[in-house]
């Protein structure tokens, strides 16, 4: 090999190894919520989880849902979203990335599991946009969803003042 292509070849192996680095700002971050079947937990609503249960980015962040397989899903509860906002549901899917621009509160629950208490709060932005309305519809829901609920929201107060 020429000392010329040599020369080149590491330049561009140099520049390739560099690239990643300089555009890194530039990638968005991705959050990672996973479904937990936890079959060696003490109580369904151990069992049956979301890891984390309670999320909080900015407007459009993305978030990575992973283990919507066998009977999981993940599920917007309608009055539980920005009134803007599209509802969603994930079947099937062992990874999915969704973005979310619209500020609020985001009601999740896995449509199987949920009765478990297997439910997550995602919150967007001003949690403010549509806070009361989620909270009107606690009522609404299963003993198990709404005991969860409640507690995502007092956490949420409590980290906003």
């Amino acid at each position: 090999m020429s000392i010329s292509l040599k020369l080149a070849a590491a330049i561009l192996a140099g520049a390739m190894a560099i690239a990643p680095a300089l555009y890194a700002d530039d990638l968005p971050e991705v959050a990672v919520v996973h479904q937990i079947i936890d079959l060696n937990a003490d109580t369904p609503a151990h069992a049956f989880r979301f890891e984390p249960k309670f999320l909080q980015v900015p407007a459009g962040s993305t978030v990575r849902f992973k283990g919507s397989t066998g009977r999981h899903t993940v599920t917007s509860i309608r009055p539980m979203i920005p009134e803007d906002a599209r509802s969603f549901e994930i079947r099937g899917k062992p990874e999915l990335d969704l973005t979310f621009e619209h500020e609020g509160v985001y009601g999740i629950r896995c449509r199987v599991h949920g009765r478990h208490g297997m439910v997550m709060l995602l919150v967007v932005g001003d949690p403010n946009a549509n806070l009361e309305n989620a909270r009107v519809h606690l009522p609404n829901l299963g003993e198990a969803e709404r005991a969860e609920f409640e507690e995502l929201f007092t956490y949420l107060e409590a980290q906003n003042g």
